[in-house]
């Protein structure tokens, strides 16, 4: 009969202990210094809200206009000029940063939804390619903790 991975000798018993200690700890340390705090410890869910605004930055003629956008979409050209129609919700699918407008709750906090928000917002501008006139992606985020107004967050993210 085969023997088992699980089935260690004596003296490696205490080597694999320390090892999963270690890894344990270190999980830990490091979940303190995550904006999500993934693998920490949160005894209380944050009663944090957000409400997310969507912008887009354009430069026509030298000039620079920040156009607000309308449902999370528009209509942008291309290279040969025909238009293409960009959605949010096509690539932001995360339905606390897909909804816009109106206020969501703030999973794991705020600083975990401001730090995905604009992870979202750099990776949907890195896929516009067929939108030649966006340079940049805006979030105008208004913030509610407890009830009560945080403050104002803008978050940018040009392309690369």
């Amino acid at each position: 009969m085969p023997r088992s991975l699980l089935n260690l000798s004596p003296r490696l018993r205490p080597l694999l202990f320390c090892a999963y200690l270690a890894t344990q700890l270190g999980l830990l340390v490091r979940a303190q210094s995550s904006p999500d705090l993934v693998f920490g410890f949160q005894m209380f869910n944050a009663s944090s809200q957000l409400k997310i605004s969507l912008f887009r930055k354009l430069r026509r003629r030298g000039k620079v206009r920040v156009v607000p956008v309308h449902d999370g979409a528009w209509q942008a050209k291309d290279r040969a000029g025909a238009f293409h129609t960009h959605r949010w919700q096509d690539r932001v699918r995360y339905r606390n940063l897909a909804t816009l407008e109106q206020f969501v709750h703030a999973a794991y906090g705020l600083d975990a939804q401001l730090f995905r928000l604009q992870f979202a917002l750099n990776d949907f501008v890195s896929h516009l390619a067929n939108d030649q006139e966006t340079e940049a992606l805006i979030a105008e985020v208004d913030t509610l903790k407890n009830g009560r107004e945080a403050g104002h967050v803008r978050l940018e993210a040009a392309r690369p």
